[in-house]
């Protein structure tokens, strides 16, 4: 069985309120109780018909239904074409939402090191696989379906670095192995029949010459799974002897000694190089705690971080000490390249850093796209010490960090470090006075770009290499007031937005004409007159001039996708609005001919019918923002409705600080509207009125914006209801209200402070501050630094005052920092102490925001019980009782 999240399921167990074992497909409910216990409850009122207590997973109303299983993955964007002749672009076949058989799968929880078990990988991987992928050609139209092998799904798929082949990893119940699809012909074969170890390198890498594929294999001889001891030896021990440690409030951690054990046994693999036409497997070196790999362009050598033990009890995997090695052909430690230990104290130079120190380590480690050995960005050494004493500000003598002023004096450089790795064969490609933040190169490897910033800004420098390093500013920084949004980055991430794609090697390089003269640079620019306007320029990069190729007209949201070709004479573009659904086209760019590609159609006419509108909230003190606002399709003005608030608070220092994140927002708001399964909008479809309103917490003068959090939430909510009543959009007695996480949290907060609302919804939430006593959500400030705003901030400390009907639903396994489902037990546990109408639904193996098509339909079909009973028919007069 899965490992219950922290402790939180024993914790069910200890209060009562555990009436199913852990594996039980179905969530828990416990609704309030007088007397009876909630299994007797439960059985007798499902008997009676009452689904809000029924301990089966339980089906919404099917307009619902619908909408949570709409066939969203049906609707395609192009997005990604394949690498070389740019001819294919792909795309997972799904079948829905993942299967609660997939979700619930047997897996152990370790530091938040999650494990399918039976099959040897990550259970990520497991519960988002697809059944399939398919190709399309986009010149043609011609789609070629790449099937899973029987009995198995698919996942990870890695194009080869010429674009005609597809790996992936085939996901048997037992055992995860290496495929590849040719994407021409849709036809896949295994390349080796050895089991894959997918539980941290979560993906098949190519090599620069499309050959082999670089992966880790379950060890030769691994032999069985550690077994726990069928009796404790011990108590469990935490010993801390004066040592200061802030650390947020981690889910899952490792907890015992055996836990470690398996740790250990699930992390150990053999780096393997697997042939891909004559399945040869080749190992690198004896089995490792690896934690991921990169191999070289040319093969010969492979950087590998490895997991360090100790293990910690009190930090997750992912803060564990790591070791970066280069490892040869043959599996021998060349040099390690980074050390970074396990920390389980405040890191002495954390005072350094926050003082302005510069890193003078080695940054941004990672191999030549086109020649031999690593590339790394560090700060010039210290200048040489005189009669002994350094100058003043130097770094320290192990050089590990310096002081800001003498850093800033020092060159930034870019090293290229050859082969053998040693001390002598670091060597400067380029320096300069200012921070460099980010290099690629062109896919010849001739032309070094580096983003630096410096005093007058962020600048993008094209280094000719063969030139003497002759450098040309491409970029300058933009004009103050320029909103122009730049973006580029095709198959690599991107900071400057010069145009990438994947190169030869396989890596992403600039993209650069095929004259060798010139990059390019895709943006937009909000104009109030128009959508949006999306440009494409052309740049001289030895000049800096740009010369706009393209410039959309505005009419339309539109982005483009992926230039399919070095001189941008074509690409894939999408255009959407509010009320067109998002479609590819093949543009033409010197003659503006776009050709449709896609076939997208509107899978929830409902909710494209429905009626939106953007309504100001004003407060008392000023303060304004915006309220969304959705309504049923055919709503008449004035028809006072009853309605479900969603909502999630954010900080902001002031009115302005709000002001520019809602104009983000309301760019957003113009393209076509999509709806996750759990989108609340599907509630229109039951005749309530959707409000999602923005829900800004505000910073008062010498405050932060935490210390004015339940003021603000309540003179929020009355100013939204206030302006919904006048428009007669609402019927201000008939209110719910929910939200997810933070949401939750301040829903809670919002029916123990206000008198608003007939009923709640709160999910996955934290309730009782003093369980995060270290800081939460923006709140730095630890419980005895702001003890008073902890307090008034915590729920669960003024349960007493609860107004109305709350329902809680929280997933057993819920992952996030802060949010432990001890939470909601306890809530619950006090609530029914209280008399409070209230009810909690635990659902097994789900994490922070379920996923699982049969727990989301549960979801759903209680929400809407419990609002119809608690909101719509709240002032329903009662039937009189049977003589």
């Amino acid at each position: 069985m899965p490992k219950p999240s922290s402790e939180s399921l024993r914790l069910l167990a200890l209060t009562g309120l555990l009436a199913l074992p852990f594996a039980a497909p179905a969530p828990l409910a416990a609704q309030n109780q007088t007397g009876a216990s909630a299994n007797a409850a439960g059985s007798s009122a499902s008997a009676k018909g009452d689904l809000l207590a029924d301990e089966g997973y339980v089906a919404p109303p099917e307009a619902i239904a619908k909408l949570v299983t709409a066939p969203r993955d049906k609707n395609v964007s192009f997005t990604n074409p394949s690498p070389g002749a740019r001819q294919f672009f792909m795309r997972p076949v799904s079948d829905g939402l993942p299967q609660l058989k997939y979700v619930g799968k047997a897996h152990h929880n370790l530091g938040g090191f999650q494990i399918d078990y039976l099959a040897n990988r990550e259970r990520a991987l497991t519960m988002r696989s697809s059944v399939g992928f398919e190709v399309t050609e986009w010149a043609t139209g011609r789609k070629v379906p790449v099937s899973a092998p029987a009995g198995a799904r698919v996942a990870a798929p890695a194009w080869s670095p010429d674009g005609t082949q597809i790996a992936f990893f085939a996901l048997f119940d037992d055992a995860t192995q290496l495929w590849v699809a040719d994407a021409a012909t849709g036809k896949a074969r295994a390349v080796s029949p050895r089991t894959v170890l997918a539980t941290t390198v979560t993906a098949p890498e190519w090599t620069a010459d499309g050959q082999s594929l670089v992966t880790v294999l379950v060890p030769d001889g691994r032999g069985p799974e550690p077994k726990d001891a069928p009796l404790a030896s011990g108590p469990m021990v935490r010993v801390n002897e004066g040592t200061k440690l802030k650390t947020r409030t981690y889910a899952d951690l490792v907890m015992t000694p055996f836990e470690k054990d398996l740790l250990a046994y699930h992390m150990n693999g053999q780096l393997a190089l697997v042939n891909t036409k004559t399945r040869a497997v080749k190992k690198v070196g004896a089995p490792a705690l690896i934690r991921s790999i990169d191999a070289s362009p040319d093969g010969k050598y492979f950087k590998v971080t490895t997991v360090e033990k100790p293990f910690s009890y009190v930090l997750p995997v992912s803060a564990f000490g790591t070791r970066d090695v280069v490892l040869d052909a043959a599996g021998t430690v060349v040099r390690e390249v980074a050390k970074r230990p396990l920390r389980e104290s405040e890191d002495p130079m954390d005072a350094n850093r926050a003082r302005g120190a510069v890193d003078t380590s080695k940054r941004d480690i990672k191999w030549h796209p086109t020649a031999a050995g690593l590339l790394y960005l560090q700060v010039a050494p210290a200048p040489a010490r005189r009669n002994g004493a350094a100058p003043a500000g130097a770094a320290p003598a192990n050089g590990a960090r310096g002081d800001s002023a003498s850093a800033a004096r020092r060159a930034d450089r870019v090293m290229h470090w050859k082969p053998p790795f040693d001390s002598s064969s670091a060597s400067a490609l380029y320096e300069t006075t200012n921070r460099i933040t980010a290099t690629r190169f062109n896919d010849a490897g001739t032309i070094l770009f580096v983003t630096e910033q410096g005093t007058g800004g962020t600048f993008e420098q094209a280094i000719f290499l063969a030139e003497n390093n002759a450098k040309f500013t491409v970029v300058s920084p933009r004009r103050g007031g320029d909103t122009t949004q730049v973006r580029g980055g095709f198959g690599g991430r991107q900071a400057d937005g010069l145009v990438t794609r994947p190169g030869k090697a396989g890596v992403p390089v600039v993209m650069v004409s095929t004259d060798g003269k010139s990059v390019f640079k895709i943006g937009t620019a909000s104009d109030t007159a128009k959508v949006q306007n999306t440009w494409i320029e052309k740049i001289d990069i030895r000049t800096g001039t740009s010369t706009r190729l393209y410039e959309s007209d505005g009419n339309m949201v539109e982005s483009i996708s992926a230039p399919l070709d070095d001189d941008f004479s074509k690409a894939v573009i999408q255009r959407e609005s509010s009320t067109s659904v998002p479609q590819s086209f093949v543009l033409t760019i010197a003659t503006k001919e776009a050709k449709q590609i896609t076939s997208n159609v509107d899978i929830m006419p409902e909710l494209s019918a429905a009626v939106k509108k953007t309504v100001i909230a004003r407060r008392a003190d000023g303060f304004q923002f915006n309220v969304k606002v959705t309504l049923p399709a055919g709503y008449k003005e004035g028809t006072r409705l009853p309605a479900m608030f969603w909502f999630y608070p954010y900080e902001y220092d002031n009115q302005a600080g709000y002001d520019r994140a809602a104009a983000q927002n309301a760019q957003r708001e113009r393209r076509y509207p999509t709806y996750g399964p759990r989108s609340l909008a599907f509630l229109v479809t039951q005749g309530y009125a959707v409000v999602e309103p923005d829900a800004p917490i505000f910073a008062s003068e010498g405050q932060l914006p935490n210390d004015n959090y339940v003021v603000d939430l309540r003179n929020n909510l009355s100013a939204i209801i206030d302006a919904l009543d006048t428009l007669a959009i609402i019927d201000r007695h008939r209110l719910g209200l929910g939200g997810h996480s933070y949401g939750a949290f301040s829903t809670v907060n919002a029916m123990v402070h206000t008198p608003f609302f007939k009923a709640g919804i709160a999910g996955d939430g934290a309730y009782n501050r003093t369980l995060t006593p270290n800081g939460f959500q923006s709140e730095r400030r630890d419980l005895w630094q702001g003890r008073q705003t902890y307090l008034e901030m915590s729920p669960f400390l003024y349960a007493d005052q609860l107004n109305g009907a709350l329902l809680m639903y929280h997933s057993t396994e819920d992952q996030n920092v802060g949010t432990d489902p001890v939470n909601s037990v306890r809530m619950y546990h006090a609530l029914m102490g209280l008399g409070k109408t209230t009810s909690l639904y635990m659902y097994p193996y789900e994490d922070h925001g379920p996923i699982a098509r049969e727990t989301v339909l549960d979801q759903w079909a209680r929400w809407v019980s419990w609002l119809d009973k608690y909101v719509k028919n709240a002032n329903a007069p009662k039937k009189p009782a049977a003589m």
